[in-house]
């Protein structure tokens, strides 16, 4: 084992050994004579691209073999500017795979998705590997859309310096081993170990970065708040007067004092801190002849933007190998992460928590430190910022409203190898993924909405119990035939627990126990879940260039009905490297082409099959307040609203794909491209029923959903010298879905709705969409005007736009000077829309720079076209009656179109700069190595086509189906620091 410049040494050398083999991945593996100094240089090997990966069940294959597509990205490429989620460390990086960061809330959550969403009834999220073991990403959302507080998805635990590499399993055939889980794809998951022979050596890698908000709203500062241009304290808009014309009055503020009307520009700016993120690990690893070991700790502290708000992750990590005798070997694989978190805020609609309508509708005559300085009073009561108290004073939600939250995890596993004779391998892998999670949710006594006071208490637990025991048969053939037979038997086993409590009417404020409530509703559910099954694979190869693999997997769901609950998918793939029928490589130094073809099944969420009656703890009636059970001695249950059905069938996916790999010029340039086509149908979805039968729905299979698209994967190294060299990689990926087919009848489908009138659906002959309240156009496209209010008339149920884009790109340049590296990462979406609440919200009330044109003229006239009574159109000529209701129309939330934009964007989403001193420099000294660097993180949106807010916003997350929508969400944020590395 050399270290990073290749220097080794050896000891305790045999006297019979004569000469000394040299490998390194990429390069031809030479054999020299031993000799007191050998200085060896190594060709590059063009044919050997990656020598293995991490495929399905944690089988390392020869990257030449696969006949589908995988991409891995290293741990120092995931590590060059650390993020508290190790999942937005992927953004632009791979071809076909998109990230969608949900908020800029401390450790929030990203949801990632591979190939398009494939399903129309559940959520298209690819399954989680670590070192074999199936992991949870669940980020569980008890609120929908009202006050959702973003508190993470669980693949954000995994700390990013335990990573080795990530491999990602995009196709069907890739991932057909895994089963029903893996239908959308697979992250694998592979971490540090230690080193054979090898000192113990102490690593550390420290990063302090600084956030700040990405993109702030552009406001105007000419107009304070009231109506009609009319000065009104109890309105929190900038509909009032001009601001220079009325400096010979005095108003009353928010409170009670006379004021001089005078603007700051900066009032919601100055509400955001400089967040803090202290990124630190410590690993200790080293190994004998016979074992390994690594031993990590890993610490994140941050601080948000929104004061109060912190997040802190603490993970331990190990990893141990052992040689218990020549054929039977172990090793253990656990990671123990703890993580807290205070005053994260609330987002979405309909909620007392919310800060961001609160912030950004400060009028822009309001002082923040004013705020900040006089939310409540010398008896404890809120100063609101109305004095008709309407209005919650954001500095009483930050300070008595916290949102708290604690989580204690165990990631772990073990294995167990046993090799009787050569080429026989029996291996066992069994592993445990638990959790538990404590949330409260707070409303103290005397928040605006809720005025008695409240809190809400879930106590989570999710437990995945997981084994595989496989064998497999490796032999070669008259040196030129190869065959691998492997069989499998699955065990996988969900339990899923919710407890929660909602305590209402406090009695005393700021004491949060039940005891303290008047009225409390508990809920108790619990889930399980059993998946079992039998899988083999078969691989063939001829002289090291012609590849086949035939994979088959069987399972049985205890979900689905006893009749169907044991379906069977396959999978076939194959790769030839015709380059080994060529003499001259000069040019074309290495040529692959592959293909395959899977078919695989999924099954359905645990308890639909029957009856199920579940005990509620609140009922209501018309015209009457929610009322709570236990209610006179009675308690009561709710039959299923959803008509179980006993036929169902697994859902079905087809998935083919056709690739290439080439490399030109000594591996000077890399290309790599992939066709791929999957349709799943039989998908389980719930239909609306009349509800004289009792139910609001029935499940049945219905629905075909297909995926097309194409990625690119280029490299180039344009310069490369003795001491520089740059490197261009760069991805392109473009899906297409189509919806192909719904039930019988049925021609659109509600995936998610209660957005303001706003819905996601799927509409035969289209993708996902985005629909609502339109406006009505005329067959040129001009807008159709109201001839008494000259505003724009609208039309219902109007498909607004795409959710997914049209394609993405990512460009990532490096450029190695001696010790010195610089990198960059362009990221690109192209396509797609976005529904804006905050910029409609900002437009309404007036505040956004754009609402102050035209507000003394009032001749402002829309341009479009009046229909006539006789059928025609003429030229609108009928001015708005002012701006107010120009804009209080236009950006409704309500008339959905007028908050709908281009979600495209272009972005500087990775920035690094680094220094590493020579090793020379310590031969004497007790530190290795030393690394110095800069690095950064979203820093610059280059180009977007959305107002006020970063583009890439989501109200959804992780757990819900769809995109392209904003809701009052917290912004995203742009980091920066500073690195150092060393190694002990």
């Amino acid at each position: 084992m050399t270290d990073v410049d290749g220097n080794f040494n050896l000891s305790n050398v045999p006297s019979s050994a004569k000469t000394l083999q040299i490998s390194y991945i990429g390069m031809q593996t030479q054999e020299v004579v031993i000799k007191p100094n050998l200085k060896v240089v190594l060709k590059s090997d063009s044919q050997k691209l990656d020598e293995v990966v991490v495929t399905a069940m944690g089988i390392k294959r020869s990257e030449k073999s696969l006949g589908y597509s995988v991409t891995s990205v290293k741990g120092d490429e995931i590590t060059k500017a650390r993020e508290s989620n190790v999942l937005n460390s992927l953004s632009g990086k791979i071809a076909g795979v998109q990230i969608g960061q949900s908020s800029g809330t401390a450790g929030g959550s990203s949801s990632i998705q591979i190939r398009g969403a494939s399903s129309i009834g559940s959520v298209s999220s690819p399954l989680f590997i670590v070192d074999g073991l199936p992991i949870d990403n669940g980020a569980f959302n008890p609120d929908r859309t009202n006050g959702i507080v973003d508190v993470g998805n669980r693949a954000g635990d995994i700390s990013s310096d335990d990573i080795e590499s990530i491999n990602v399993l995009k196709g069907a055939a890739a991932t057909a081993l895994y089963g029903a889980r893996a239908k959308d794809g697979a992250i694998v998951i592979t971490t540090k170990k230690g080193s054979r022979n090898s000192q113990v050596s102490v690593t550390v890698n420290s990063s302090t970065r600084f956030e700040n908000v990405l993109k702030l709203p552009d406001f105007q500062n000419d107009y304070a708040q009231g109506s009609y241009g009319k000065y009104n304290v109890k309105m929190l808009n900038g509909w009032g007067p001009k601001i220079s014309s009325v400096q010979d009055q005095t108003f009353a503020d928010f409170k009670g004092e006379q004021v001089t009307l005078q603007a700051y520009p900066d009032n919601v700016k100055d509400f955001y801190e400089t967040g803090m993120s202290y990124i630190n690990n410590v690993a200790i690893a080293g190994g004998t002849e016979r074992s390994d070991f690594r031993i990590s700790v890993s610490t994140t502290n941050q601080t948000g933007v929104v004061p109060g708000s912190d997040y802190n992750k603490y993970a331990f990590a190990v990893n141990g190998g052992m040689n218990f005798t020549k054929n039977f070997t172990g090793r253990v694989s656990a990671q123990y992460i703890r993580s807290d978190s205070e005053g994260r805020p609330a987002q979405g609609s309909n909620d007392n928590n919310l800060l961001i309508p609160l912030i950004n509708g400060m009028p822009r005559t309001v002082n923040i430190n004013d705020v900040k300085n006089n939310w409540i009073d010398e008896y404890g009561k809120q100063i609101s910022l109305d004095p008709e108290g309407k209005s919650n004073n954001p500095y009483w939600i930050i300070n008595k409203n916290k949102f708290t939250n604690q989580l204690d995890r165990l990631i772990g596993n073990i294995v167990l190898t046993y090799k009787p004779i050569e080429g026989l391998t029996i291996s066992n892998n069994a592993g445990t993924d638990f959790y538990t999670e404590t949330r409260r949710k707070v409303y103290s006594k005397g928040t605006i909405g809720n005025l008695e006071g409240q809190f809400q208490t879930w106590d989570l637990y999710k437990r995945i119990l997981n084994n595989d025991l496989m064998i497999s048969y490796e032999k070669t053939f008259a040196e030129d035939y190869g065959v691998k037979v492997m069989l499998g038997h699955n065990i996988y086993q969900e339990d899923w627990r919710n407890n929660n409590v909602l305590a209402q009417n406090l009695v005393v404020d700021e004491l949060y126990a039940y005891t303290n409530a008047k009225t409390t509703s508990p809920v108790n559910y619990t889930s399980k879940k059993r998946l079992v099954g039998l899988y083999g694979d078969i691989s063939f190869s001829y002289k090291n260039m012609v590849f086949l693999d035939v994979t088959g997997r069987n399972d049985w769901s205890s979900t689905l009905p006893v009749n169907n609950r044991s379906y069977f998918y396959p999978s076939i793939s194959g790769s030839f490297i015709f380059t080994e029928l060529m003499k001259n490589k000069d040019v074309l130094s290495y040529g692959k082409l592959r293909m395959s073809y899977a078919n695989v099944g999924s099954d359905e969420q645990p308890y639909q099959l029957a009856f199920q009656y579940t005990p509620v703890n609140s009922y209501f009636l018309q015209y009457n307040l929610t009322n709570v059970f236990p209610h006179n001695g009675l308690v009561g249950f709710t039959g299923p609203r959803v008509l179980p059905n006993e036929n169902l069938k697994p859902q079905n996916q087809a998935s083919f794909e056709v690739g290439t790999d080439l490399r030109f010029f000594q591996n000077r340039i890399r290309l790599d491209l992939t066709y791929y086509k999957s349709v799943t149908k039989n998908q389980i979805v719930s239909i609306d029923v009349p509800l004289s039968t009792g139910y609001f729905a029935n499940n049945i299979n219905a629905g075909k959903v297909s995926n097309k698209g194409i990625e690119v994967a280029l490299g180039v190294t344009p310069v490369q010298t003795k001491d520089f060299k740059w490197d261009l990689e760069a991805t392109f990926a473009k899906n297409t879905q189509k919806v192909d087919e719904l039930a019988e009848g049925l021609d659109e489908y509600s995936l998610t709705s209660g957005l303001s009138g706003l819905q996601i659906k799927a509409e035969v002959g289209g993708s996902f969409g985005l629909y609502g309240t339109g406006w009505k156009r005329d067959d040129s496209g001009n807008y159709v005007i109201n001839e008494k209010t000259g505003l724009r008339e609208i039309v219902n149920n109007v498909r607004l736009g795409d959710v997914y884009p049209d394609f993405t790109m990512g460009i990532n340049n490096t450029f190695s000077y001696k010790g010195f590296t610089l990198s960059f990462l362009i990221d690109i979406r192209q396509g797609g829309s976005l529904y804006s609440e905050t910029v409609g919200t900002l437009r309404t009330t007036g505040l956004a720079a754009e609402t102050a044109a035209h507000r003394e003229d009032a001749s402002f006239i829309e341009p479009g076209v009046i229909l006539q009574s006789d059928g025609t159109y003429r030229a609108n000529d009928v001015p708005v009656k002012s701006m107010q209701d120009y804009w209080g129309h236009v950006a409704k939330s309500s008339n959905n179109e007028g908050n709908i934009f281009d979600a495209s964007y272009v972005k500087l989403r990775e920035l690094n700069f680094s220094y590493s001193f020579p090793r020379k420099w310590f031969r004497s000294f007790f530190v290795k190595s030393l690394d110095l660097g800069f690095e950064a993180r979203n820093l610059w949106i280059i180009k977007d086509h959305v107002p006020h807010i970063d583009p890439e916003a989501n109200f959804f997350g992780p757990a819900q189906i769809g995109g392209g929508v904003e809701f009052n969400s917290i912004p995203t944020t742009r980091s920066f620091g500073f690195n150092i590395r060393l190694t002990l």
